[in-house]
């Protein structure tokens, strides 16, 4: 299935694997499975006693974090009929707890998403990835640059040093503007490290963007987002007041099933 969009044509596509615990615990086998199938990233689930737990793989290493694929083991579970719409599941990672939801109405989903610290940071931090006279500001998150660019073009036209890129202390790099009525969130994330150069649909950005974008954009409402990789992804991420996650809301395209032999 394709995460962010309607069509698989677009968004992020996406592989989901339910796998027995002793699987799960198999870090090699995933890492093997994640390079063949060669996403970028695949979710692995693992169903015992009433939980659900989760880990993905890039084609590279083992992830901290991932929004799309999660979103994707969620409609997995509701397509096979372990989750009914409009009810809220709780899928746990080795680090963060994520609840999700489908609504029967809308048929999108919401993944409630962790809230990431972010510093301020010089220019400096990036000078050698990308050109930073068009860059307002920079910040970063444990895993993550961020940076504010002065315009939707020079975003879409924006030029990366992908080796320069992969020698920073830090996943990858998300360049992002936002629009004059404080509404819509562009953004693009580039991450070499994980095995490939740009993210066509990146959930877990969004818990740096929040944070990056909270003084000026009210997240009280929903706020537009737009991922300007070749694919295109989009939703809706929204905070509100008294909660302490932020919530990510879009829509997944069909799936389909497909037999993989792993030597």
């Amino acid at each position: 299935m394709s995460v962010f969009s309607k069509t698989y044509d677009s968004g992020n596509p996406a592989a989901v694997c339910i796998l027995s615990q002793d699987d799960f615990n198999n870090t090699p086998l995933m890492q093997k499975i994640s390079k063949r199938i060669n996403f970028s990233e695949v979710a692995f689930l693992s169903i015992s006693n009433n939980q659900y737990l989760i880990r993905w793989f890039s084609p590279k290493k083992e992830v901290e974090i991932c929004g799309h694929a999660t979103i994707a083991a969620f409609e997995l579970l509701v397509k096979i009929g372990l989750v009914d719409l409009d009810k809220w599941l709780l899928i746990k990672s080795k680090k963060y707890n994520f609840r999700l939801r489908k609504d029967s109405i809308s048929n999108t989903i919401i993944l409630q998403l962790p809230i990431f610290e972010l510093k301020e940071c010089a220019k400096n931090k990036i000078n050698d990835v990308i050109d930073v006279s068009s860059v307002s500001r920079v910040s970063s998150s444990n895993l993550d640059y961020i940076c504010e660019i002065n315009s939707l073009k020079n975003l879409r036209t924006v030029k990366v040093d992908f080796e320069k890129l992969i020698e920073v202390k830090k996943r990858g790099l998300i360049v992002s503007f936002l629009d004059s009525k404080n509404t819509d969130i562009y953004f693009r994330y580039f991450c070499p490290k994980l095995g490939f150069e740009e993210d066509p649909g990146t959930g877990s950005a969004l818990s740096s963007l929040y944070t990056f974008w909270e003084k000026r954009a009210d997240f009280s409402e929903k706020v537009s987002f737009f991922q300007e990789s070749r694919r295109k992804s989009r939703g809706f991420v929204q905070k509100l007041k008294k909660e302490d996650f932020v919530s990510l809301e879009t829509i997944v395209s069909d799936s389909f099933e497909k037999t993989l032999e792993i030597d």
